[in-house]
């Protein structure tokens, strides 16, 4: 099953860093003074050797462990590398792009611009050093490291964005909210694989977001465009396939980790022996 995935993953990611290179410049749906200020209610982040960080210290060290595995490694890399509306086409069930479905991909993308603008004015006011910069490790993506080391960590910022797409897709696509918020989740959680994101960053992103995805969805501005997204939406669902149901059951996987008998968490076995797994006694060869 494993190789599977990764064959297709493979075979995806050509199209994908094609597509990838589609960029935004959407206008916001609130302006600077509508958007709520994170500075205001977002806490400080752990301070070190707080019971806290210690948390962020353990995600950290889970998050290295968990690049043992190909097929976590791979889909942190990928969800790092790829574009938005790339990573949660398929949980949505249908591409989502400009040419194919412009209502949505207007909507989604002036939101992630008010979670963006939110975002960075945290980021700013609290200048957390990113994981990897702090133990000066090396990341999945060398080639990154010393751009990344110099922007702030906390909250994430590919979290919060992966947050606001999935929230904003549930108002057009009520019944994939299942899929699209595993899918918002894993995303977050992968950034945290790479060691760019302590797990406090991805935790109050989701905070941030939905207190500023509250005041988009009350817009004016908002409510107009989803109602063509919604029109779009109901026009595509012949589109729909098969693969959205394999698609829950692969974010659950990656939620719903494995513990080995010493309790020790990992998103995928990175060595033989029994492990549980959903509630159920796993024997991995």
């Amino acid at each position: 099953m494993k190789k599977k995935v990764l064959v297709l993953a493979a075979a995806m990611s050509c199209t994908m860093n094609v597509l990838a290179q589609t960029t935004t410049d959407s206008e916001a749906f609130l302006t600077d003074e509508e958007r709520p200020d994170g500075t205001m209610f977002i806490p400080a982040p752990p301070e070190m050797l707080s019971s806290e960080f210690y948390n962020d210290f353990y995600y950290y060290q889970w998050g290295k462990d968990q690049r043992e595995d190909a097929y976590a490694l791979n889909w942190a890399i990928e969800d790092e590398t790829v574009a938005l509306n790339i990573a949660f086409s398929e949980a949505l069930g249908i591409e989502i792009s400009e040419e194919n479905t412009p209502e949505i991909y207007e909507l989604v993308n002036r939101a992630k611009e008010d979670a963006h603008s939110a975002n960075k004015k945290v980021k700013d006011f609290y200048q957390r050093t990113r994981p990897f910069a702090t133990f000066k490790d090396a990341t999945p993506r060398p080639e990154v490291d010393e751009k990344e080391a110099t922007s702030f960590s906390y909250p994430s910022g590919h979290s919060s964005r992966g947050w606001m797409y999935a929230l904003t897709l549930c108002t057009v696509a009520p019944e994939m909210s299942e899929a699209l918020n595993l899918r918002a989740q894993v995303y977050a959680l992968n950034r945290v694989i790479m060691g760019r994101h302590w797990k406090s960053d991805i935790d109050n992103s989701l905070l941030l977001t939905a207190t500023v995805f509250a005041a988009v969805s009350t817009s004016d501005a908002y409510q107009e465009q989803l109602a063509k997204a919604k029109a779009e939406y109901a026009e595509k669902k012949a589109q729909l396939t098969d693969n959205v149901r394999s698609t829950i059951d692969t974010d659950r996987k990656a939620i719903q980790a494995f513990y080995d008998l010493a309790g020790r968490r990992a998103m995928a076995p990175t060595a033989p022996g029994l492990y549980i797994h959903d509630g159920k006694k796993v024997f991995v060869k």
